[in-house]
Parts: C-alpha cells; sequence; structure tokens
C-alpha cells in the first residue's frame, strides 16, 4: 500500500489522464502490483481521496546536465550504476504522461520540488505507472 499526495494535477489524476508520476526515491520503493492511494493536499487540513490503483510498472530515473540540455537515464533498478540514456522522444513521452508540456517544464518542477541539487545525476527517482 502507498500513498501518493499531490497538489498538481488534480483534474488529470481524476479523469485518468495522468497513470503516472515520478517520484524520489522512497526507503522501500513501490512494486509493481502493489495498491496505490491517491490524495489531494496529503498531509493537510483539505485532504481528499482522488482515487485507488494497482501498480502496473516501475522503473528509475536519473537527471543531470543544465537547462536546455537534460540527460535522463534509465534504471530498471535503484542502483545509478548501470543504465541507458533516454532517447528525446521517450524523456518526451515520460514528461507527458506525467502531465507536462515538455522536458524543460518538467525538470523544472522536479527542481524546485527537490532542490537544484537533485538533478546531479545521482539523485534517483521513481517511475510509476497505474
Amino acid at each position: 500500500m502507498a500513498l501518493l499526495g499531490y497538489t498538481m494535477f488534480r483534474d488529470e489524476v481524476l479523469t485518468g489522464k495522468k497513470r503516472q508520476t515520478i517520484r524520489r526515491l522512497r526507503k522501500r520503493p513501490i512494486r509493481k502490483g502493489e495498491q496505490l492511494y491517491h490524495y489531494w493536499h496529503l498531509r493537510r487540513k483539505d485532504c481528499e481521496e482522488i482515487g485507488t490503483s494497482f501498480c502496473r510498472e516501475t522503473f528509475f530515473i536519473t537527471i543531470s546536465g543544465w537547462p536546455g540540455e537534460w540527460r535522463i537515464d534509465r534504471h530498471n533498478e535503484p542502483s545509478t550504476v548501470s543504465g541507458r540514456t533516454m532517447l528525446d522522444d521517450e524523456a518526451l513521452d515520460l514528461a507527458k504522461r506525467d502531465g507536462f508540456r515538455d522536458v524543460a517544464s518538467m525538470v523544472e518542477v522536479l527542481s524546485m520540488l527537490h532542490g537544484k541539487d537533485a538533478l546531479d545525476g545521482k539523485t534517483v527517482f521513481q517511475v510509476v505507472r497505474w
């Protein structure tokens, strides 16, 4: 059981348009088949459950580079030792599935939420799809 809180893309989660999220790696990563509980404003007074689902796919990414020249590496395990760099169209698909119009806006929001230091190529994010 995993709780996923949202502060943006509420309507997209409700309508099923957004079926993926990118989160900083947890101590215990979310696993395929695990039940997901989606909440709007989790841990706030106006918290509201907006749905449940089952995880159908997960993988891990690291992001490095500088504005306009981002490099996103995909990993099957949380280890950052192995992996491959995503192609431009794969990175764009990743961003669009998460509700962003392009890779730059996705990276900007991740940087805002987790700090610029999280885009050092060493910080691992988990992509969760339902």
